[in-house]
């Protein structure tokens, strides 16, 4: 009679049978099935409930259901829903995760994020760069070892107790070093004016647009493949794309699976994924071989070469000679080389989408922004001045705009010191801790959505593309980044008076993105002394991208009210800067001069 009166308010006559008890078998198995939950949900929750939100101890753990998978499946395919509940519930205090049998520590945006990239010394990026070798690049167990044996950091100097490694063997130093040395200063200026060159040609050339109108079914795929082609050529030479003319198609093909091969989902329920990632690596392996075949990196010849076309970048060899001497397989330099790749491509490249599509959306914006075009302009060469652009006001703040508004990038790090705090919070060593910028960057608290509108709504809401979000104009004070203190300068009775921006306006703005305020919100490169060394690389890609394609074409959108309404494609988040959600046609021709 109890199991009944539990029972019946919550199943009703349907599976008790309305008046008659003849469901009870089914019912009491329902009844073992649930409780077990139940109690587990009923335990977590009352753990949670007792968190503060200044730091001691542990941080508070998620609630969850299942005892075994934790919230493994909620943060696996409602990564954004999920972590935006979860940070409604706990505000800016970190807090766990169960993942499968593991604890990772999420931390929100704010001081905790800012505090995580200061503690560089004590902290480690190695357990996640092997997950993304192993699981997204697709590197085997053998050459995974040696990265996993090495322990000493990514410092000059070694962690205490590493001081006797084999300098050759350490893998996580050689990289940071060769990275920031070679995509900065003069390496950085040659790299880019390979890809200025490469991609200013390609443009001039193709046969995919004359001078009469041509229709074309995606601008962001006619823009992905010819900045992915010339920034390819750029880093690993000509040979690449002359032996494997389809790679590009294959490149982005395996982008696309990026959460399947995360998810660790098997390979005979992904088949199409995986085919997709060995045929990349197939093609890579194929220049590998060849370039070893043709030269020599070691040759002392080559010491002062910067760039030639079968290795490409003097990185590229810089980095072969490395895993040469740590010990990695021929495989295992490919997989690197992918994941090398795919970071130097596959989040600028959407990221230039949104900054094109926005700038043809408005014709105001379109005039501006070709004004500071023509400023930078080399008239002898026909090519941009990189610096020149880097330099001017608008192109800065749409810039930053862009990566605000599709970077969904994560950021993590693994205590390697037993006593770890972070704001007073205790994290286990070797412990995963993860931040997502997006979060942050979409704080309707923090972010400047312009003036209120007579219906209350916010004139530029967070998720939408705003180009002059990050600039400050010294006679509007409702500009800058974020919100002011003043609420009351932004409602219809403000004494300024709103109206559009022009060229003129843009030559007084200063673009903001370094107040300490702005870095906890955002903070698309990751921070503190292991930011991400090609971000100067992708800052310039982006706005030569934007200029060559403007200067050389036009173009018009054949759908603007869909365009209007595309979003950042949520279905790969958080695997960085997201594309478009949809196809974008367009009509093109080349500009007449």
């Amino acid at each position: 009679m109890g199991l009944q009166v539990l029972v019946e308010p919550l199943f009703g006559g349907a599976l008790t049978g309305g008046e008659s008890w003849n469901g009870r078998p089914i019912v009491s198995a329902a009844i073992a099935l649930l409780l077990p939950l139940i109690f587990t949900y009923a335990l977590t929750t009352l753990n949670a409930s007792r968190a503060t939100s200044r730091g001691k101890g542990d941080p508070p753990s998620v609630p969850y259901a299942v005892p075994v998978a934790g919230n493994t499946f909620q943060f696996a395919y409602d990564t954004e829903g999920f972590i935006s509940r979860t940070l409604r519930r706990f505000g800016r205090m970190p807090f766990r995760l169960k993942i499968g049998l593991e604890n990772m520590y999420y931390i929100p945006y704010g001081e905790p994020a800012q505090a995580m990239f200061r503690h560089a010394r004590d902290l480690s990026m190695k357990p996640i760069i092997i997950v993304a070798m192993r699981d997204q690049f697709g590197m085997k167990p053998a050459d995974v070892a040696v990265y996993e044996r090495d322990g000493s950091g990514d410092t000059a100097k070694p962690l205490d107790g590493w001081e006797h490694m084999n300098p050759a063997h350490r893998v996580f130093y050689h990289q940071h070093h060769d990275l920031n040395a070679h995509l900065s200063g003069a390496a950085l200026d040659a790299l880019m004016t390979r890809f200025k060159t490469n991609y200013t040609s390609q443009l001039a050339t193709t046969d995919q647009v004359g001078e009469q109108w041509t229709e074309l079914p995606d601008m962001y795929a006619f823009l992905r493949d010819h900045m992915f082609r010339a920034s390819c050529r750029a880093m690993l030479g000509e040979r690449l794309l002359e032996l494997c003319p389809d790679f590009s198609r294959d490149f982005w093909e395996f982008d696309k699976h990026l959460l399947t091969y995360l998810r660790r989902t098997p390979r005979w329920m992904a088949a199409r994924a995986y085919a997709a990632r060995d045929q990349v690596l197939a093609s890579l392996k194929e220049w590998y071989t060849h370039a070893r075949s043709q030269l020599d990196y070691r040759d002392p010849a080559l010491a002062g070469v910067d760039y030639e076309p079968i290795w490409g970048a003097r990185l590229i060899r810089t980095r072969a000679e490395k895993f040469d001497k740590a010990g990695f397989s021929l495989d295992g330099c490919v997989s690197m080389d992918l994941g090398f790749l795919w970071a130097g491509t596959a989040n600028v490249i959407p990221a230039t989408l949104w900054v094109l599509l926005n700038v043809l959306l408005s014709e105001n914006l379109t005039g501006r922004v070709m004004a500071e075009f023509e400023e930078c302009l080399d008239e002898v060469t026909g090519l941009f001045d990189v610096a020149a652009l880097c330099s001017k006001p608008l192109l800065n703040g749409i810039y930053l705009e862009s990566l605000r508004y599709c970077a969904a990038t994560t950021s993590a790090r693994n205590p390697v010191a037993d006593d770890f705090k972070l704001c007073g919070w205790s994290i286990p060593r070797d412990a995963l801790m993860m931040s997502i910028v997006w979060f942050g960057a979409h704080d309707t608290d923090f972010w400047n959505t312009g003036r209120i509108l007579p219906d209350g709504k916010p004139e530029h809401p967070v998720d939408s593309f705003w180009a002059e979000r990050f600039l400050e104009y010294p006679d509007d004070p409702t500009s800058g980044p974020a919100r002011k203190p003043d609420h009351t300068l932004y409602t219809s009775s403000s004494s300024y008076k709103k109206q559009e921006k022009t060229a003129q306006d843009d030559k007084t703005a200063k673009p903001i993105s370094h107040t300490a305020a702005l870095q906890c919100h955002f903070y698309p490169y990751g921070g503190g002394s292991r930011i991400c060394p090609g971000r100067h690389l992708a800052k310039q890609e982006l706005l030569v991208a934007v200029a060559v394609m403007m200067r050389e074409f036009e173009i018009e959108l054949l759908d603007p009210a869909s365009a209007r309404c595309a979003k950042p494609d949520m279905k790969v988040f958080p695997t960085g800067a997201m594309g478009p959600d949809r196809k974008l046609p367009i009509r093109i021709r080349r500009r007449r001069r």
